[in-house]
């Protein structure tokens, strides 16, 4: 049976999709395939600025009002899914992902080393793509129930050797190409990334945003829910068009992050948080990032990026006062890093480099309730040789 023709009020939210393409050149389509994005929500629109002389008129009536600019902003919200933003991630961090790691075990290269909490490699140069800082998924190990499987900081390494942190290594040497290390990273940098973002109505039309630098992003996760977030944007303008920009690619179809059940852990400087975490946020914004407009035309003519600041926020059973006088008290600043899984095992690790907990909330908010300590997380420059505020880890199943 046919579907019925005019029975629409209005074009569906259903029917309304955004995807985007990484510009090389700002406020221009780039060639090749764009890429849809899943989204909860959208409010990417534009605003034109208009004002008129102060003229003295004898027919009591203001003066006609002409453009001055034309602003372009909004932004979209998310569940989390693997794969899905990471080139918004990217772009907002200002950085590029590291090569994916696919590391195998050749002939039964690969030890893992419980003295010193290491992995070691009988062949040259088995380890040069990892870097220091760099959190890592070991998988094919199979010894007390696969123990060694899981995610690991690297802290130190020569090209054969990588020492471990966050989880305790047991004795092991996995067969022939068992062993596997897989992981990509992303910090935050000083590259000037932006997007060409596309929202089609329906049947109605297209909306372009050219030259979208992503001034803030968001990830939070907590019982109750799964793991969201949102990006916001400024862009070059707003332009209606009949026709797609590019041919769109689906977006991939992977299941969302679980806060609860998928939930991977949270660590401070490599130490599993000794407490029942409640959620966990993490909130970036390039402060001072702006479109610059001149005379000629109402679209923006260039764009500032701005410099990125990370905050965040941490809430937990309160059951002592060790992160109160450790960490507040002292203004001692670290590594706060958590992960989150989807339903495939494909995980994420959020990290800020040069975190200090401030400002708690430590109540009681009524009878027969458990307290929970609230904490401000402030984001820092890492006080090492790395010298950067934000990583993300991409850490697959597989």
């Amino acid at each position: 049976m046919a579907s019925v023709t005019g029975g629409q009020a209005a074009v569906e939210t259903t029917d309304v999709l955004l995807s985007y393409g990484v510009e090389t050149a700002w406020g221009t389509k780039p060639a090749g395939n764009f890429k849809a994005l899943r989204i909860t929500g959208e409010s990417l629109t534009s605003q034109k600025q208009r004002s008129r002389p102060s003229e003295i008129t004898r027919v009591r009536q203001v003066a006609k009002s002409v453009t001055q600019q034309k602003n372009a902003s909004g932004g979209f919200n998310f569940a989390l899914s693997f794969g899905t933003f990471d080139d918004v991630f990217a772009a907002l961090l200002g950085s590029t992902w590291t090569a994916a790691l696919a590391i195998n075990g050749a002939a039964a290269d690969i030890s893992a080393v419980a003295s010193g909490n290491k992995l070691t490699s009988t062949t040259a140069n088995k380890f040069t793509t990892v870097q220091v800082g760099q959190w890592i998924r070991l998988l094919g190990f199979s010894a007390n129930g696969g123990a060694n499987n899981g995610l690991y900081r690297v802290t130190a390494k020569t090209n054969t050797e990588l020492t471990l942190a966050g989880k305790t290594l047991v004795d092991e040497t996995p067969a022939g190409t068992n062993a596997k290390i897989r992981g990509s990273m992303l910090r935050n940098d000083n590259e000037m990334q932006s997007l060409f973002i596309q929202k089609q109505l329906g049947s109605a039309g297209f909306l372009h945003y050219p030259g979208a630098l992503v001034n803030s992003g968001s990830l939070s996760g907590g019982i109750g829910n799964f793991f969201s977030g949102s990006f916001g944007f400024l862009a070059k303008d707003e332009v209606y068009s009949a026709t797609t920009a590019a041919t769109v690619t689906d977006a991939p179809t992977g299941g969302f992050h679980d806060a609860v059940a998928s939930f991977g852990g949270c660590w401070l400087d490599d130490a599993p948080l000794n407490a029942g975490l409640q959620n966990a946020t993490c909130e970036l914004t390039r402060e001072g990032a702006a479109m610059d407009y001149a005379m000629g035309s109402a679209a923006a003519q260039g764009a500032r990026w701005g410099q990125l600041g990370s905050n965040g926020r941490l809430e937990l059973f309160f059951k002592d006062f060790d992160l109160w006088r450790n960490r507040y008290d002292t203004e001692l600043q670290g590594r706060l890093a958590w992960a989150t899984f989807d339903d495939s095992g494909n995980a994420y690790v959020v990290e800020q480099l040069g975190a200090v907990l401030t400002n708690p909330t430590i109540q009681a908010g009524g009878p027969n309730q458990a307290v929970v300590a609230a904490y401000t997380v402030e984001g820092n420059p890492s006080q090492d040789a790395i010298n950067r505020t934000i990583a993300i880890h991409k850490l697959p199943a597989i």
